[in-house]
């Protein structure tokens, strides 16, 4: 495969190639051990790209099998956008010029840039910048032009327009420490925000799903959408649409992905229609509706209710029920087998084995009290659910996972 022309330190030779594809499925820490075996190559950095790739290949399945592309360091790899979600970002925006503020490794970037003539990619790391302008040259993104430079400053300096500008800021302090707080974030949005709408009337701002979003919302004054994003089972990120116009309120949009960035599942509405949703309480029947953890961190309770037309069992269990199959439901959808009380003898009359998953949910129990107690072994096709009704009762819910 021919390679792009790139500086000496950037790529990897024919022969490194071949190690790398012989051992992708080794144990790193084998082959690091093992080096007196490996004279011929410089087993430290083949085993940090092999390491890297293993964390990409379910993350980035398109980039994996580029032998040719480069990887960051692992951790590096596990804080990157994955495929799917960088995906769905390109789906959201297009235009002329797109301004990548914080490129990173360039994921993002490289799936939005699809839908745009020209796109602007900022680094100030020069060897981040370097390694991901080599991996854009060999996946053809001939419209990404790469500045190894920090954007605010060379943004101050150079007149520029765009379309959008989009922001992934590094949420890492100064000694490496997690920070949840836009304000501590680098860039800092909030104190940016007025000059860069200057530059795009339309900003994307991806943050950590820990960070509150109405509190965020506040600070940024102009959203106008928030995008709540769901993967397989967990909340991945929250998409602040920013535009220079908008001042009346945002829209909550949940967005359960499949693995290609398609939209599965979803659910818009605001705080004005959740806090005016009509909410019904109801004991377990037929089936039972644990919601997706994007629908949670959007604060989409009572709403459920009045969209899907479920029953809640109680106030603070936020798991749903009805007579009758709904389909569409932004979550996980069961079969109730029976209830009982949280007994492990009246558990086994319904399931007639000790092995189950255990949920808990507004339980006053820990799972791992309650697996050690019941003797209960975790898997199988049994799924209990632990939980209070609306009349204060504590019970368990014997359930099965409906086949999707």
């Amino acid at each position: 495969m021919d390679k792009p022309a790139s500086s000496p330190q950037i790529g990897f030779s024919d022969s490194e190639l071949i190690f790398i594809r012989e051992h992708l499925h080794d144990d790193v820490n084998q082959l690091l051990l093992g080096a007196a075996r490996f004279r011929q190559v410089e087993i430290k950095k083949l085993a940090g790209q092999i390491l890297s790739r293993q964390k990409a290949a379910k993350k980035l399945p398109e980039w994996y099998a580029n032998e040719a592309l480069i990887f960051p360091p692992a951790l590096s790899v596990e804080q990157c956008s994955s495929e799917a979600t960088a995906r769905f970002k390109s789906s959201l925006l297009s235009g002329k010029k797109l301004i990548d503020v914080t490129g990173g490794m360039g994921v993002d970037c490289y799936y939005m840039s699809h839908n745009f003539n020209q796109t602007q990619y900022f680094e100030e790391q020069i060897e981040v910048a370097a390694t991901a302008k080599y991996n854009f040259d060999v996946l053809g993104a001939k419209n990404i032009e790469v500045n190894p430079s920090n954007s605010l400053i060379t943004l101050k300096v150079v007149n520029s327009e765009a379309c959008w500008i989009y922001a992934d800021p590094a949420r890492r302090g100064g000694n490496q420490e997690k920070v949840v707080l836009l304000k501590d974030c680098t860039p800092d949005m909030v104190s940016n925000l007025a000059f860069l709408l200057d530059i795009a009337p339309d900003i994307l701002l991806k943050t950590s799903p820990l960070l509150d979003i109405d509190l965020a919302a506040k600070e940024l004054f102009r959203v106008k959408e928030v995008y709540v994003t769901g993967y397989e089972n967990e909340c991945k990120e929250l998409l602040f649409h920013i535009n220079k116009e908008h001042t009346a309120g945002f829209e909550l949009k949940v967005r359960i992905l499949d693995s290609s960035g398609q939209v599965i599942q979803s659910l818009d509405f605001d705080r004005e229609k959740e806090s005016e949703a009509l909410v019904t309480y109801a004991p377990p029947s037929g089936y039972l509706y644990e919601p997706h953890a994007a629908v949670l961190k959007a604060g989409a309770f009572k709403i459920l209710c009045e969209e899907y037309g479920v029953h809640k069992l109680a106030v603070s269990s936020h798991l749903y029920t009805s007579e009758n199959l709904v389909t569409g439901f932004p979550g996980r959808v069961f079969q109730i087998m029976g209830t009982c009380k949280p007994d492990i003898k009246e558990i086994l009359k319904l399931t007639g084995e000790s092995k189950a998953n255990l949920t808990l949910r507004n339980f006053p129990a820990k799972i791992h009290d309650l697996r050690k107690k019941w003797r209960l072994k975790e898997g199988g096709d049994f799924y209990l659910f632990g939980t209070t009704l609306q009349d204060q009762r504590k019970i368990i819910i014997v359930t099965k996972k409906l086949q999707e």
